[in-house]
């Protein structure tokens, strides 16, 4: 297993290489902008790093499946399938805000068990998986610190829009019982998590590859991460997502989220 995932990782991270260069390179160039049907946007930048993704995943592991936000699934009916967001914060990226990334998990079974977050302008990645660990670029990430009292969290969420007017109620409320919430960090505010600067992470109308990378750095790292029931996350979760350093204070806002 740590062999297996060890190779698998090591794939990701070439690949994140290559993503990293190309966002980093057409950061603040002018892109093709489409507006998708969900009302969300993509860009040329996008879809050109899943195509690379394809191309090199088919070179490297042939019979491996893949999911990706831009071209779908490609089934190829294997134990492996690979899930990759290639640009997700889009939104910053078009504005020219540098809290944007390349998401990429692999799953076994539909388990994830391994994820990279790289966040190219800020020269950060997150990566590791089932009992390989979670580094920081290269050095491994510091255990998490669980005794803050719940009043002095830190939470995060993309946005308030993301949640309708019901989950709107309910999140002030968790929002004010807690230190303060920040906004508008996409999937770099899983990282700052795993770096034991944000307490939690919780979103709604979310899409597998925009969560699966996190779901096996945040499990090997000691965090929890499930959906609003409490239940582990795969390809098919509702999209609503809550992710924890603690699990006592993961237990308290599902409290909140479902009353």
């Amino acid at each position: 297993m740590n062999k297996e995932n060890r190779d698998l990782s090591r794939f990701a991270n070439s690949f994140a290489d290559i993503s990293n260069k190309i966002l980093k390179k057409k950061f603040l160039m002018k892109h093709d902008i489409e507006k998708k049907k969900d009302g969300s946007f993509v860009t040329n930048i996008d879809k050109e790093i899943e195509l690379v993704f394809r191309e090199k995943l088919n070179k490297a592991y042939s019979s491996h499946n893949v999911l990706g936000e831009e071209f779908g699934f490609d089934d190829k009916k294997g134990d492996f399938t690979w899930v990759i967001d290639p640009l997700d914060g889009t939104h910053n990226f078009i504005a020219g805000k540098p809290l944007f990334g390349t998401l990429i998990s692999c799953l076994k079974k539909n388990i994830p068990i391994l994820g990279v977050i790289d966040i190219p302008i800020l020269d950060q990645r997150w990566s590791g998986g089932k009992k390989i660990g979670v580094k920081l670029n290269n050095k491994k990430c510091d255990p998490f610190r669980k005794k803050k009292k719940y009043e002095n969290l830190i939470v995060s969420s993309t946005s308030l829009l993301m949640f309708n007017d019901k989950q709107q109620k309910r999140i002030k409320n968790i929002y004010g019982k807690i230190g303060f919430p920040v906004f508008g960090s996409d999937c770099y505010s899983y990282g700052l998590l795993l770096s034991g600067k944000i307490d939690q992470v919780i979103e709604a109308q979310m899409k597998p590859w925009d969560f699966l990378a996190q779901v096996a750095l945040i499990n090997e790292h000691g965090g929890i991460i499930t959906d609003w029931n409490g239940d582990e996350l795969n390809h098919k979760s509702d999209g609503k997502v809550i992710a924890s350093i603690e699990k006592n204070h993961h237990k308290r806002t599902l409290k909140y989220l479902n009353q």
